[in-house]
């Protein structure tokens, strides 16, 4: 179910109701409520998955708790129960995402040695939302295996966690000791709660459907054409895809945080205007930061983090980076991509000492490097296959303005994207100057502005948004 449909706009509102007239002041039934009714969300893509994402939860439940039921001097045991919550997750992720992937980058290698094999790949559907929610079924067997913190023995509660809808299919990635106690609360309706709830997913639909999917459309058509998207129309496919992802994906994060709000759930912030960024550290401390922050704990820290010398961080970072990126998708071009994010951090940051710019000319220039590195990068995550990035770096140029309307927009709205992209980077300064205050320097505005903005916001969304041309208008981390 898409948050941009008309589905989800008859089943949010149904379960709002039920929510806050049936079940407010029974934690159990409310609880059961919320698991039932992410079920039916998941569900409604195909209800056949159900099953994995139940059987997942299930066992982590069960290993968690034995994990801490382990007595101090039972090590092995401990260790076991944990590689055996490894192996469940990864197993299942690793067979419906990457199987395919392992195996003929398996044959391709024993090729290069003058050994041919055959193989026809196995149709396997790639379950929605797979990454996403074992890797936070994970962190909590992870949790309590590090004693970060206890299991719960409430089972409704861990289920209701693990598929809670607002961020089910595509983050954020939420942590057990962050969202797992809300479910313990007593909720009361919260007016202001409910109305910064519905402003985020007003927002977010706006980026969604008013730039995001405006974008795609032109977008699909060059990387779809990339022998004809010669020169300028080729680095603006490219230049559009690096705000596309964004907004699309930062659109998902903000109606997640608002739909939450609603039921008086607290998400995790997921980005903080990464091409704001001064360095390429500092973007990834803005952009998925869920993600960011669970490599840094669970993979980064333990292999030794910065702790063992400059030559171990070098190789950790690019072990974090190399696994971001194989997360993404089964394909060497996300690889290639995590990697050369990577790398840049690595050799770029110290290299022309982003980390600390001084002076408002020298950040400018310096956000402006970590850009036009990352536009670059997401070449390898757009394009489909190396031969095709290849393709498209060679086709990059400034030549060949004739046929910029070529490509899904004409003249008019080919401008209008422009005037989009370039309203959202200046509303993203005024949210970084403001950042802990602009929210309530809204609400404390006159109303009249505060309803203006609501009323303009929605009035585009119905009258200028772009519906179902040239694109699905799917989320594209739906995919991963």
């Amino acid at each position: 179910m898409l948050f941009n449909s008309f589905d989800f706009a008859v089943f949010l509102p149904l379960v709002y109701l039920l929510y806050w007239t049936l079940f407010q002041k029974h934690i159990k039934l409310r609880n059961l409520f919320l698991l039932t009714a992410s079920y039916v969300f998941y569900g409604f893509w195909d209800w056949r998955f159900l099953s994995l994402i139940l059987i997942s939860s299930l066992m982590d439940y069960i290993l968690a708790m034995q994990i801490h039921a382990a007595k101090p001097e039972q090590k092995s045991k401990r260790k076991t129960l944990l590689v055996l919550s490894l192996l469940l997750n990864l197993g299942f992720l690793g067979f419906f995402k990457y199987y395919n992937f392992f195996v003929e980058s398996f044959i391709a290698t024993f090729t290069l040695f003058g050994k041919a094999f055959s193989y026809s790949p196995m149709h396997i559907i790639l379950p929605v939302g797979i990454s996403f929610y074992t890797f936070q079924s994970l962190s909590y067997t992870l949790d309590v295996y590090f004693k970060k913190m206890e299991p719960t023995h409430k089972l409704i509660n861990f289920l209701a966690f693990v598929s809670f809808f607002p961020q089910l299919v595509a983050g954020p990635i939420e942590r057990a000791k962050k969202l797992l106690p809300q479910f313990d609360e007593i909720k009361s309706f919260d007016y202001q709660a409910a109305r910064s709830g519905l402003l985020f997913i007003l927002f977010g639909l706006f980026k969604k459907i008013m730039i995001a999917d405006r974008l795609a459309v032109f977008i699909n058509q060059t990387y779809g054409n990339i022998e004809d998207a010669k020169g300028i129309a080729m680095l603006t496919g490219v230049f559009f895809f690096a705000f596309q992802l964004y907004l699309d994906f930062s659109a998902y994060s903000d109606i997640a945080i608002g739909t939450a709000r609603l039921f008086g759930f607290k998400l995790s912030t997921n980005f903080r205007r990464p091409y704001l960024s001064s360095s390429f550290s500092g973007f990834w401390k803005r952009w998925h930061i869920t993600l960011s922050s669970w490599f840094q704990d669970y993979i980064y820290i333990p292999l030794g983090g910065n702790r063992k010398g400059a030559n171990r961080k070098i190789v950790n970072l690019l072990v974090v980076f190399f696994l971001s990126g194989l997360w993404h998708g089964a394909s060497w071009n996300f690889v290639i991509w995590g990697l050369i994010n990577g790398l840049f951090l690595i050799l770029l940051d110290p290299l022309f000492k982003l980390e600390k710019p001084s002076g408002g000319m020298k950040r400018f220039f310096a956000a402006l490097l970590v850009f036009s590195g990352w536009t670059l990068s997401l070449i390898f995550f757009r394009a489909q296959t190396f031969g095709d990035a290849m393709l498209v770096f060679q086709s990059i140029g400034f030549d060949g303005v004739q046929a910029l309307y070529d490509f899904g927009l004409n003249s008019r709205e080919f401008t209008f994207a422009l005037w989009l992209i370039a309203g959202m980077m200046v509303y993203e300064v005024i949210a970084e100057k403001w950042s802990e205050t602009l929210q309530e320097r809204f609400y404390a505005g006159h109303y009249l502005l505060r309803w203006g903005v609501y009323l303009i916001l929605t009035l585009s969304i119905i009258y200028l948004g772009a519906y179902g041309a040239g694109n699905d208008n799917s989320f594209i981390y739906f995919q991963f």
